[in-house]
């Protein structure tokens, strides 16, 4: 009797198991072909990449910012962005600020480092410095589509001190 059962068991956990490749092909039908070009093609971890908006933000990026460049990169260091940008736009100098960087001291921070881009990643954190960036002559917006920001800057033109 208790060999019965055992057997009743077997055979409905091997049911549900049967039922959920069943159900797992089904939902993945419309990503078989994809794949299998891919598989077949070898472009396995390039097309990923190729999918994600912000890689290919900075495979731009790294075509317009020299190597010789420093950068200064407005991003909350919570969210990773930052060090995948910093990756990709490797051997450029990387300066990270957050985004509630009040004016004065991004002036003082691009002046200082003597940076000549601006890249602010657009994300769920408010931007302060965004109406003294667009109204100061030190700032040319690149248009780059993508989700962020690229400013060419001259830090020539940025004038003044931050004091405390």
């Amino acid at each position: 009797m208790t060999l019965r059962w055992k057997t009743w068991a077997v055979r409905l956990l091997l049911l549900f198991w049967a039922l959920q490749l069943v159900w797992l092909a089904h939902y993945f039908t419309p990503e078989v072909r994809d794949l299998a070009w891919r598989l077949a093609s070898h472009h396995t971890g390039a097309a990923i990449r190729q999918e994600d908006p912000l890689y290919r933000w900075l495979q731009i990026l790294a075509g317009i910012i020299p190597p010789q460049a420093t950068y200064v990169f407005l991003d909350n260091y919570e969210s990773g962005k930052e060090i995948e940008a910093r990756y990709h736009l490797a051997p450029r100098r990387h300066v990270l600020l957050p985004p509630e960087t009040p004016p004065d001291f991004l002036f003082f921070a691009l002046r200082q480092e003597k940076a000549a881009y601006l890249i602010i990643r657009e994300g769920d954190h408010p931007w302060e410095s965004k109406e003294a960036v667009a109204q100061s002559p030190a700032f040319h917006m690149v248009p780059v589509p993508g989700p962020g920001l690229l400013f060419r800057v001259d830090s020539a033109r940025l004038l003044g001190r931050f004091y405390d």
